[in-house]
């Protein structure tokens, strides 16, 4: 018969009076940890993995009894029907072979999880909804491994803006030593037992992240997804500046949008500067993302001396842009009047980060710019002519102030 009863008193001494109780609810077959939450910051979570569905939808019974989420990771499919037969509403994700009822009580930050492939998908969708559940705000983005670096490249932004990011990776692992050594970010590394015959299922990958040249990498068990959340969980609970409740809290839960500021510089032609970056096949405009505590128009002045060696003289903003790019997020782009280049100024370009530059006709930038960059530069161009600032929606003019 259930009931809550106490452990004996632990080892290290007598009880100080402000220890956390040590309950459990006896199911019998389970002795669930009632005050796991108050100990660690995170439920106590049910492997179903070898439990029965029987098992499984008493222990999650047990566990949505005593506080607001009980969640399931292991869940096949007939375990998931027997657990919506008595919670309809219970959220089931079949890839990732987890299942919650309820949900977390507060936001606690922001959490990439990027994966290598999309065999790796499973165990990136563990992660990702186990991190969901602790009440994370994640965001996915799928196949970049370093058989590809510039599709890594593409997504740096996303990496550093985030609080934590779990990199799964199957075959050599890789991918977690080359986002450790791009970001500041704190990275939790997940092998993953996909790979041919000399990756051992998943201990090759495992080895190759344990012996990681980038410094500071957390790595997890093979496959062990939920594991990477657990611990992505309680690094964000830490953050002495994460709210639960209250106004704070309601900030903190607000999507993000990172900030991208670029400059529209001319020759003495009208054609558009343009440099070429070593991690990737498509050519920007100068410019860059916004640092924190930092405007839009102080980044693309501080870009501009990075990147091609001159203090530009940033001038009115010209477009801003809302847009949203799949694996990538929202952002908003501002485009700001760098005016024109006289023909006698050299540029310098910093090595190892800039290849080359080059000067275009409007009617040229599809030839080397992705489609959005080079329509947002044509407007750009226009509002510069016109004197007034244009507004875009995912490429499209909404409004011209």
């Amino acid at each position: 018969m259930a009931g809550v009863t106490h452990e004996l008193p632990a080892p290290n001494g007598p009880d100080t009076g402000d220890q956390v109780p040590d309950e459990v609810l006896d199911l019998g077959f389970a002795r669930l940890d009632v005050h796991r939450t108050e100990r660690t910051g995170i439920p106590e979570v049910v492997y179903a993995e070898g439990k029965t569905p029987e098992q499984v939808v008493g222990c999650l019974a047990g566990l949505i009894g005593i506080g607001p989420l009980a969640l399931a990771t292991r869940v096949s499919a007939e375990t998931a029907d027997a657990v919506r037969l008595s919670w309809p509403d219970a959220h089931f994700d079949p890839l990732a072979r987890c299942i919650r009822i309820g949900c977390s009580t507060g936001a606690v930050g922001n959490v990439v999880v990027v994966s290598a492939g999309t065999s790796d998908a499973p165990v990136a969708a563990e992660a990702a909804f186990v991190a969901a559940a602790f009440g994370a705000t994640v965001t996915r983005i799928e196949d970049v491994g370093v058989a590809g670096l510039h599709r890594l490249m593409g997504v740096r932004p996303e990496l550093e803006a985030a609080d934590v990011v779990i990199v799964v990776a199957g075959m050599d692992g890789a991918l977690a030593s080359a986002v450790g050594g791009l970001v500041s970010t704190p990275v939790v590394a997940v092998p993953t037992s996909i790979g041919y015959g000399a990756a051992f299922e998943g201990l090759a990958a495992l080895l190759t992240m344990l012996t990681s040249c980038a410094p500071g990498i957390v790595v997890t068990n093979i496959d062990n997804g939920f594991g990477a959340a657990a611990f992505a969980a309680k690094v964000l609970l830490r953050r002495p500046e994460v709210p639960s409740t209250g106004e704070a809290a309601f900030f903190a839960s607000l999507p993000r949008k990172y900030v991208g500021s670029g400059v529209l510089i001319t020759d003495e032609s009208g054609r558009v500067l343009l440099v070429e970056p070593t991690y990737k096949s498509s050519w920007e405009v100068p410019g860059g993302v916004t640092e924190a505590a930092e405007s839009a128009p102080a980044a693309a002045q501080r870009e501009c001396q990075e990147e091609i060696g001159v203090a530009v003289d940033v001038g009115r903003l010209l477009v801003i842009e809302h847009q949203t790019v799949p694996g990538r997020g929202d952002s908003l782009m501002f485009v700001y009047d760098g005016g024109v280049l006289p023909a006698d100024v050299e540029l310098a370009l910093p090595i190892g980060e800039l290849r080359s530059y080059r000067f275009l006709a409007p009617a040229d930038l599809d030839a080397v710019a992705v489609p959005r960059l080079a329509n947002r530069l044509r407007i750009a161009l226009q509002a510069r002519a016109q004197g007034r600032l244009i507004e875009l929606d995912n490429g499209v003019p909404r409004q011209h102030l």
